[in-house]
């Protein structure tokens, strides 16, 4: 690994007393790290979904296929030390028969809670959520408490901790059309019991598509919920409204964020820091050529800037996977997919809270490499630092065979805090999954990802 050879030569540099800054990079932050192993259980473990525990540590949930025949969820806590804290491959969260998938999970307090799509039912998915103390206790139901069981399919569900102990709980519902979903709230106290009515409550009906749900706070005590919007063939757009905790409607009607014309989808949300949010959105152009753009939304629903949004990159070629973070002073960090090359590569731009860009036009190159690079997933770990953990293909210039995971930190100005193009963080053999990060304390952050170095897929973690 390029973390061993790192450390191997800082090692050396250490021995005649020596600290070296090369070409500005900061060779001593790229100490080896251990890929821990979370869960290496038979079979198949996917998808983690990842959530700080409070303490330095992580809570990792993910979808499992130990039995062979139904996917359950499992979860294990690996606390700062790098010691696994539950039972030896995980804690059973729900292992009813049939399958259990897309897990979503929050942290409030001592306690995490996590919904999935069940399809217990046979007919039909529904939503089903359960909660685990620091101790791997389930607290719940065993099995899980049901969020939504109508007869119909749920899906796509998205979380939101109450600030009280309990969630928010979204998700796409086809009780009134397979083909225009719409938009169900549900909240779950802390005791696991359903605050609105059963099989909750209609965000906004419409005859839309409503789907890809996400849910951020408002800063004031209640939270908004963003979603893609489908109307016909050609009228996809980006839009938000806005709730009380008791799911009273804090403005008239749901605001369109996107342009009224074309296609605009993937959407990507982050608060504001003064209690509004900045919503970022792929443009289709025919699928060959697509763009980013950018919005900010005032806590009263205004747009406030350019109507049609920011264009982040509208370079030649797809800009796709954008993932984004606040920047600490009321903008943005972007890094995503970039095609204009003929591999793909990744690249990045801030945004002040004016909406200006920091950085040159269409964005600056974070890594290069040969190959493609896909799947950025961007963290703040500490002031003026970032760090961006990818998938990478820099080996064969392909999209199936040797893949790993790669990271870079950098500052606020965009530079590069480590060696060109990244520093290995598993170049084991198998597959690699996208990576999930999430920091856990000042300066400092974890990695996990699904890789089948040993079997169909197991679940391995680093600190940094």
């Amino acid at each position: 690994m390029d973390t061993q050879n790192a450390f191997h030569r800082l090692s050396q540099l250490l021995s005649v007393g020596t600290f070296l800054l090369i070409g500005g990079f900061c060779t001593l932050c790229q100490s080896a790290f251990a890929e821990i192993p979370v869960s290496t259980a038979q079979d198949g473990q996917f998808l983690p979904w990842v959530v700080d525990d409070g303490e330095g540590g992580v809570i990792v949930m993910w979808e499992d296929y130990r039995t062979g025949k139904d996917w359950d969820v499992y979860a294990q806590r690996v606390d700062s030390s790098g010691t696994t804290r539950w039972e030896e491959n995980g804690v059973a969260i729900c292992k009813v028969g049939r399958n259990q998938r897309r897990l979503r999970v929050i942290r409030h307090g001592q306690h995490a809670i996590v919904v999935w799509n069940d399809r217990r039912a046979r007919s039909n998915w529904d939503i089903y959520a359960q909660a685990v103390n620091l101790e791997g206790d389930v607290l719940w139901q065993t099995d899980g408490i049901p969020v939504c069981v109508n007869g119909a399919d749920q899906s796509t569900q998205a979380i939101l901790s109450d600030g009280e102990g309990g969630a928010i709980c979204v998700w796409e519902d086809e009780r009134r059309s397979s083909e225009f979903q719409d938009l169900y709230l549900q909240r779950i106290n802390a005791k696991g019991e359903m605050m609105w009515e059963p099989n909750g409550i209609p965000v906004f009906p419409s005859e839309s598509l409503q789907s890809d749900p996400i849910l951020l706070a408002d800063e004031t005590g209640g939270f908004y919920i963003v979603w893609w919007d489908v109307i016909g063939y050609d009228a996809w757009h980006i839009m938000a409204y806005r709730l009380s905790l008791d799911a009273e409607a804090l403005w008239d009607a749901p605001r369109l964020i996107s342009p009224a014309e074309g296609m605009q989808g993937e959407p990507r949300v982050i608060a504001d820091g003064e209690g509004g949010f900045i919503v970022l959105w792929q443009i289709y152009e025919n699928f060959i050529n697509d763009q980013l753009y950018a919005q900010r939304v005032a806590p009263d629903g205004r747009k406030l800037w350019e109507d049609a949004g920011v264009p982040i990159c509208t370079a030649q070629g797809i800009q796709k996977h954008a993932s984004v973070v606040n920047d600490g002073e009321g903008g943005f960090i972007v890094v995503w997919r970039d095609e204009r090359d003929v591999y793909s590569d990744l690249y990045m731009q801030r945004i002040r809270a004016d909406g200006t860009l920091v950085w040159q036009k269409d964005g600056i190159p974070l890594c290069t490499a040969g190959g493609h690079q896909d799947r950025p997933f961007i963290v703040r770990t500490a002031k003026n630092r970032f760090s961006v953990v990818w998938l990478d293909f820099r080996e064969d210039f392909g999209e199936e065979s040797s893949d790993a995971i790669y990271r870079q930190q950098i500052d606020l100005e965009g530079k590069p805090l480590w060696e060109r193009n990244g520093v290995a963080i598993s170049t084991s053999q198998g597959k690699h999954y996208p990576p999930f990060v999430v920091t856990v304390e000042q300066g400092k952050w974890v990695v996990v990802w699904s890789n089948t170095q040993q079997d169909n897929g197991d679940i391995y973690l680093e600190q940094f």
